[in-house]
């Protein structure tokens, strides 16, 4: 299941999160990358041990766990320090899957799911897709700033070589308390449609009964 998330952050979170990262030190990414896919990494990122990137780590981080709606989508249990991301002229990350655990060695989490946060404007960069193999098809994405995507960390998926300007966006990964995509999926949807019954109808025995299979399935799924 994909998902974007519009607006995640504001216009203001980008344009202060833009000047801390102007005077952040950028590294070679292939510093956090696999043994595999160290082969088609070619960007660069934020140091680790930087306040400007610690900063706008936990902005990211309070933006997420604040948004109803992706947190109704993913169920987070954790979610990885936001990795900073820069990809000028002629980088890009080539065909990969995403490590099943991520994080420092004796402090890994299992990584459901692979969000990326843009942090510039698609005009601001030629190239730099975002592209994602599912069974149903290959779809690309190239979102505004501030907008946000998930999708199952278990698919194959690349960044298009940059052609011209620059792509910084911030990318992250959550172990969910509910593991299996299609129940995420399901939970989802019935939390749409008692969202609407809460609206329409909030004091029906069919909106407590919609609620009540909801907090029940979710009790039975949640790890």
């Amino acid at each position: 299941m994909i998902n974007i998330f519009e607006n995640l952050l504001t216009s203001k979170d980008i344009e202060d999160m833009r000047q801390l990262l102007d005077t952040s030190k950028f590294v070679d990414g292939k510093k956090t990358a696999g043994y595999r896919a160290v082969r088609v990494k070619n960007n660069e990122q934020v140091g680790w041990d930087q306040e400007s990137a610690q900063e706008v780590q936990d902005r990211i981080l309070d933006a997420i766990w604040d948004h109803r709606k992706l947190t109704n989508s993913c169920h987070p249990k954790q979610i990885s320090n936001p990795l900073i991301s820069k990809s000028g002229k002629g980088m890009g990350y080539g065909l990969h899957v995403d490590d099943a655990q991520i994080g420092e060695d004796g402090n890994k989490n299992r990584s459901d799911i692979s969000m990326t946060v843009f942090l510039s404007e698609p005009d601001e960069y030629e190239g730099g897709e975002l592209e994602i193999i599912t069974p149903y098809g290959i779809t690309s994405f190239k979102l505004p700033a501030g907008h946000a995507i998930t999708y199952p960390s278990k698919f194959l998926h690349q960044v298009h070589t940059v052609k011209s300007g620059e792509r910084l966006v911030a990318v992250c990964w959550m172990e969910s308390h509910i593991r299996n995509e299609q129940d995420r999926e399901i939970l989802l949807e019935l939390d749409q449609v008692n969202q609407k019954l809460h609206k329409l109808a909030p004091d029906s025995p069919e909106t407590d009964l919609g609620f009540k299979v909801y907090a029940n399935l979710t009790r039975r799924w949640c790890e």
